[in-house]
């Protein structure tokens, strides 16, 4: 009797664990928790990246975006700030002369002369992201 009593104990102990066990590793695919997601980074979004290509077509700046970690926004314009959302701020020699909310862009009509022409992310509010890129050009006469 004893024996008997000893393996049903036995026997439930034994499924009390595979219970625990379970349920532990099929939670295992939950979402972390706030002090996991802090020591993997998953509080910090990742900055966003630019990389312009550019073509000169006699006086036009035939522009080529492409970014990651953003997206362009022409309807959040001026709204509260997403991070990684925004537009792109288009400087002719210190001067802005353009706001782009897609990939492509052509600066049209640049006056003949060496330029310096700045591409820049911007937030919803219009402040930079602090990621840019510059590109000297010279327009011949």
């Amino acid at each position: 009797m004893k024996a008997k009593r000893f393996v049903i104990r036995l026997l439930l102990l034994i499924g009390v664990a595979a219970c625990v066990e379970w349920f532990v590793y099929a939670n295992n695919d939950a979402a972390p928790t706030e002090a996991t997601a802090v020591a993997e980074g998953h509080n910090h979004p990742k900055p966003p990246t630019l990389e312009v290509k550019h073509t000169l077509n006699q006086d036009d700046l035939e522009l080529k975006i492409t970014v990651t970690n953003f997206s362009f926004s022409l309807e959040n314009m001026g709204k509260e700030n997403k991070h990684g959302e925004g537009h792109v701020h288009l400087y002719l020699d210190g001067k802005k002369v353009a706001k782009v909310f897609e990939p492509t862009y052509v600066l049209k009509d640049i006056p003949s002369g060496k330029h310096e022409v700045v591409v820049e992310l911007a937030n919803n509010n219009h402040e930079s992201y602090g990621v840019s890129q510059r590109i000297p050009v010279e327009i011949k006469p």
